[in-house]
This record gives C-alpha cells, sequence and structure tokens, in this order.
C-alpha cells in the first residue's frame, strides 16, 4: 500500500534514485544515445535537498513502500496551457508500478494544488511515454503538441489538461 506525504530532505536520494532510474529506463529510448548518461544519482541528491528552500511554493510528494521512496510527483500553480497548475513531474520506479503509487501521488498533488486555488490542471509527457494512454484514461485532454531539440534528436512532448480537478479527481478514485 502507498503512503504518500510531503517530501523532506532525508527522501532527496531516494527521489534522486527513482529520477535517475526512471530517465534511463522511462526516457533514454525516446532520446539521443547517451542523453542522460551524465545525470547522476548524486547531483540529483544535491539538487533534492534544496528544492523546497529554493522553490518554497512548490507541492512535492513522495511515494512510500515501507521506508523506501519508490515514486514522487512535483507540482506547481501557474499558467500552463490555459490551466491553472502544472504537474511537472510524476515518477514511480518501474518495478513499483502497478500498485496505485501513482495515482496515490497524482491524487494527493492535484488536492494540495486544489488548496492553493487552482481548478485546472495539465502536464506534458513524451511522446512515446506510454504512460499518456493512462493519462488519457483519466480524462486528460491532449491540448498541444510541444518540439523541442535535444541534441540535434527531436522531441515531441505531449501535454494533458484537465479543465475540471474535481473530475480528475473523481477519476483517480
Amino acid at each position: 500500500m502507498s503512503s504518500v506525504r510531503s517530501f523532506v530532505p532525508s527522501d532527496a536520494p531516494g527521489v534522486a534514485a527513482v529520477q535517475v532510474r526512471n530517465y534511463r529506463h522511462d526516457y533514454a529510448p525516446l532520446c539521443p544515445p547517451g542523453f542522460w548518461d551524465g545525470v547522476g544519482v548524486e547531483e540529483q541528491t544535491g539538487d533534492w535537498m534544496t528544492w523546497l528552500t529554493d522553490h518554497p511554493a512548490d507541492v512535492l510528494l513522495v511515494a512510500r513502500d515501507g521506508r523506501e521512496v519508490v515514486g514522487y510527483v512535483l507540482a506547481r500553480v501557474h499558467p500552463f496551457h490555459g490551466a491553472d497548475a502544472e504537474v511537472l513531474a510524476l515518477h514511480v520506479r518501474p518495478e513499483s508500478r502497478g500498485h496505485g503509487h501513482g495515482a496515490a501521488l497524482l491524487r494527493a498533488a492535484v488536492e494540495a494544488l486544489r488548496g492553493r486555488g487552482a481548478r485546472s490542471v495539465g502536464l506534458g509527457t513524451l511522446e512515446g511515454n506510454p504512460v499518456r494512454a493512462w493519462y488519457a484514461a483519466l480524462g486528460g485532454q491532449e491540448v498541444a503538441v510541444v518540439e523541442q531539440d535535444a541534441d540535434g534528436w527531436p522531441l515531441r512532448e505531449v501535454v494533458f489538461v484537465w479543465p475540471d480537478t474535481d473530475a480528475l479527481l473523481d477519476a483517480l478514485r
């Protein structure tokens, strides 16, 4: 069973490990060869240690299974493709998927964003990411495709928006 709570600095190594693992597992096939090679757990741990000091208005939550961080979500209230808020990152380590951690994280983040006044939310994911099917099943509307250049490699990010956070929360139940 997933336990979701607010991030504390001692979670930084676990969050960094999930982040780096997912970049190398999920994103590497969608990016130029070697694109994520320079991203390491130690560097990312340092970034996460100071994240909330540097970004105090952000929502940063972790999912734990026992004493282990198995996922995290990062979100903030700011305009994003017509939505009031954005989920910037939602990651669950591959071996922990299918146990409700992602849904629990997204639900808690949306509830926190609603508490800060957001009535709509959006997020972007790489076009080839299979999680797109889940976002669509939750009622996310594809509103844009953003093209970026990654070292000469075209990346396409699909933007999903839920115009009503209540509907998204209902879908997550």
